[in-house]
């Protein structure tokens, strides 16, 4: 299997919603040799805009596979219509078999893939207010966070109590059973982002610099694709380092044509 590329970033645009996505590789694994864990993709379908972020856990040999190979196989289940993001269970089962057949195909253990896994499946259509509806999926320890542009507050939705050797828990492909599911509602004008501790570490709870920072240059909407990749190419924490961020407008502009999704893809 192809060794993954130390860079990459997509974006995706689906009626007024905006995506952008990157990953970098850490330094601690480039000092090593080691390759980029952590991965990430896009989906979609009628009802919603899906967001995957997975975190190879840096002691399994085949984490790197194992996290790309979770991450594609919920967007063929879901693009294929196979499975509802909506449903966890259908989510985190695909994504476990996919690891499961991978390690039989490289005749290895299953947990040699061990990854994180957070989705998150936001719908199309807003409320009236403009608030979306989302609903989260996760197993292990990648954070899912609002960030509120305007009083610049980032808020945590997953738990943060890791304990002080950052203990992974549960992942996919061996404990998917364990993932939890919950609903929330995301107002207009937010930024709702997924991400790998790799960038959450240095975050904090959003009130020093970067998360002012941030707040700032994402208050004002979807950033291009490469003053994202900027945005986010600080080097302040060994590990490797993926953000996806998804926009929810203000307003929501007449005469969109619901049908209308776009995909760039660029890796560096």
């Amino acid at each position: 299997m192809l060794v993954p590329s130390d860079i990459i970033a997509a974006k995706l645009r689906v009626d007024t919603l905006e995506v952008r996505g990157v990953s970098f590789r850490g330094t601690a694994h480039e000092l090593f040799g080691g390759p980029r864990q952590d991965a990430f993709a896009f989906a979609t379908d009628d009802e919603w805009v899906v967001l995957i972020v997975s975190d190879g856990i840096g002691s399994c040999e085949h984490s790197h596979h194992g996290s790309a190979t979770a991450v594609e196989a919920i967007v063929t289940a879901i693009e294929s219509g196979e499975v509802s993001p909506a449903e966890g269970a259908g989510v985190l089962t695909a994504a476990a078999d996919a690891g499961r057949e991978l390690a039989e195909t490289l005749n290895v253990p299953s947990n040699s893939l061990s990854a994180t896994l957070t989705v998150a499946a936001v719908e199309r259509n807003p409320q009236d207010d403009g608030s979306r509806h989302v609903i989260i999926h996760f197993v292990g320890d990648s954070p899912a966070v609002v960030l509120e542009p305007a009083n610049a507050k980032w808020t945590y939705l997953t738990p943060t109590e890791d304990g002080p050797s950052n203990v992974v828990r549960s992942w996919v492909p061996d404990r998917a059973s364990e993932y939890v599911s919950f609903g929330l509602t995301v107002p207009a004008g937010a930024v709702l982002v997924l991400a790998s501790d790799g960038f959450t570490t240095p975050l904090g709870d959003g009130s020093g610099p970067l998360g002012i920072d941030l707040a700032s240059r994402w208050g004002s909407g979807a950033r291009d694709l490469l003053p994202f990749l900027v945005d986010l190419s600080f080097n302040a924490y060994h590990d490797d380092k993926t953000v996806v961020a998804l926009w929810n407008p203000q307003s929501v502009a007449a005469g969109v044509d619901g049908s209308r999704a776009l995909k760039d893809d660029v890796d560096a």
